[in-house]
């Protein structure tokens, strides 16, 4: 019994570990950009010029970046595109928002760019899994 208990229960297989990314990779990334980087992008004129500027690199500057990595990145991300890179202004983006943004408020102000920071670094360090352009990229490169 408690071997079958084991084999059933503890055992994952390759494509269960890649559906898995592939749920976190979708659905963390379509909510990124359909709550954050979508009404940034179509308000980017009426907002750029008192969005916040941590780095003082000048807020359209900041709020272009900030696009860039919750709407093109999390784009990339859905489909499987370079999930590695794609992830890296994303992991910027949430650092920045935890550290410097919400610095010092109570951790409930940071713990959502908290948790996407954690996802995010979860699937730089995992890949894009097997459902993704990336593994389709890796099997034309071995042919």
């Amino acid at each position: 019994m408690k071997s079958l208990l084991n084999k059933t229960i503890w055992t994952i297989s390759e494509k269960g570990v890649s559906i898995s990314i592939l749920v976190l990779r979708v659905g963390v990334s379509f909510s990124m950009l359909y709550l954050h980087g979508y009404p940034r992008l179509i308000s980017f004129n009426e907002i750029s010029s008192e969005f916040a500027d941590p780095l003082g690199i000048g807020s359209p500057t900041s709020l272009g970046l900030v696009v860039f990595a919750e709407f093109f990145c999390s784009l990339l991300l859905i489909i499987g595109l370079f999930t590695r890179w794609s992830c890296i202004p994303l992991i910027i983006t949430m650092m920045v928002a935890t550290w410097v943004i919400n610095e010092g408020k109570d951790f409930i102000f940071q713990e959502k760019s908290f948790v996407y920071l954690i996802t995010y670094s979860s699937l730089f360090l995992s890949g894009g899994g097997y459902f993704s352009l990336d593994h389709l990229r890796s099997i034309q490169k071995k042919t």
